[in-house]
């Protein structure tokens, strides 16, 4: 069979690391977010300024994830070069120290020790690929492993943007503070099961387990800024 022609039987998930930070961006753009309208809320009854500290608690929170993830990234990869300079540096210096260790790593897997000595001197006679499987297999990492920084950055921003909206669509299309914080608090819920059992499923859990814990992080996490609020509105 021509490599053309080969497909996979069982096709992985694409994007696995950016759908899992896309739903944590929108859990938590959704629970920061309702908590602090909730908060907010019991303080300031006045409709016009919670509208606007809303949309600025948005927007900040989604511009701090935006250059958060950024940053991440970046660091991300610096630390992965700086370990390949490492890596390289040691086997120019202790190439049969390297070679001990990545042999010892092939006795763990099963291989005779003929055959680790087989395969570890037909590695090391390349220097990228002796460089790239000590990085594998001592280090646990691969160039193909990094994200791109940006990419991520903007799908951590843009999710929490969009999960820190629902909670505060209610407040910018009702008239009432009231009637805002109720409409808001029964789209959150819905929306913090679906986000939660969504995040739990990507994780490998159940549905309905995810849901609830999420769901209760946020249901807690905005009443006790409620409490806070209003204690404080009293005083």
């Amino acid at each position: 069979m021509k490599s053309e022609d080969r497909f996979e039987l069982h096709k992985h998930i694409r994007g696995r690391r950016f759908i899992g930070k896309a739903a944590l961006g929108v859990s938590d753009g959704l629970v920061t977010n309702l908590a602090f309208l909730t908060g907010f809320s019991g303080v300031f009854p006045g409709l016009g300024l919670i509208r606007i500290a809303g949309i600025a608690a948005m927007v900040a929170g989604s511009i701090s994830m935006l250059f958060g993830g950024i940053l991440a990234g970046r660091s991300e990869a610096d630390l992965f070069q700086a370990d390949v300079r490492r890596e390289a540096k040691e086997i120019e210096q202790e190439p049969e120290e390297e070679k001990r260790e990545l042999r010892d790593f092939y006795l763990g897997k099963g291989l005779t020790l003929e055959e680790a000595e087989m395969v570890v001197g037909r590695i090391a006679s390349d220097k990228k690929k002796f460089l790239e499987d000590l990085m594998i297999n001592e280090l646990h990492m691969h160039e193909t492993t990094l994200e791109n920084p940006y990419m991520s950055g903007a799908v951590i921003g843009g999710s929490f943007l969009a999960g820190a909206l629902i909670p505060l669509v209610p407040y910018l299309v009702l008239s009432t503070s009231n009637e805002s914080i109720i409409a808001s608090l029964v789209i959150s819920v819905m929306f913090l099961f679906l986000v939660g059992g969504w995040k739990g499923r990507i994780a490998g859990r159940r549905f309905w387990r995810g849901g609830l814990e999420t769901l209760a992080v946020g249901v807690a996490a905005s009443g006790l800024l409620y409490v806070i609020g209003a204690l404080l509105g009293f005083f």
